[in-house]
Order: structure tokens, then sequence, then C-alpha cells
């Protein structure tokens, strides 16, 4: 796997689900590879700074485009909106 795939942030919450969802069909039809990075909320990792400078919100999903200058997308919409224009 490349380290220019996307990157999603996760753990099986239902907005977790819908950019893994979204993800696999993308994978299936066009092949694009993907990576993924679980969160583990008993260690309350979505508020540790590393992970505040990817999304302040400190919520999960998160997206990082490795190859767009690792820009991130956070939110669930906005990833689906995002992964959909690529």
């Amino acid at each position: 796997m490349s380290s220019n795939t996307p990157l999603l942030y996760t753990v099986g919450t239902p907005n977790g689900f819908k950019a893994s969802i979204i993800l696999e069909e993308l994978k299936a039809a066009y092949g694009l590879e993907y990576a993924v990075q679980k969160i583990d909320f008993q260690k309350n990792e979505q508020k540790e700074p590393w992970f505040l400078k990817i999304n302040p919100n400190g919520r999960i999903p998160a997206l990082v485009d490795r190859s767009r200058d690792n820009f991130a997308v956070f939110e669930s919409a906005a990833i689906l909106l995002y992964l959909a224009q690529l």
C-alpha cells in the first residue's frame, strides 16, 4: 500500500461506518486503496494533541489525504462529499 493512500481514523460507530463503507465502495468500483487507523476511545486517543491537529473537534471519523499534502477532512458528511469528488 502506498504512503500516498488516504488514511481514515475511525472506530466502530455509525459515523465511522459511513466513511468506511464509501471507501470500500470506491475500492470495489475504482481500485482506490486506503489505510485505516483505529482510534482507541478507552484511552481517549481522539483528544490527544496529535489527533486534534487533524480534527480540532476531537471526534471521529477523520480522513487525511496523503496525496494532497496531508489534507485533513473531518465530520462524516464532509468526508463523504470529499471522497465522492475524487
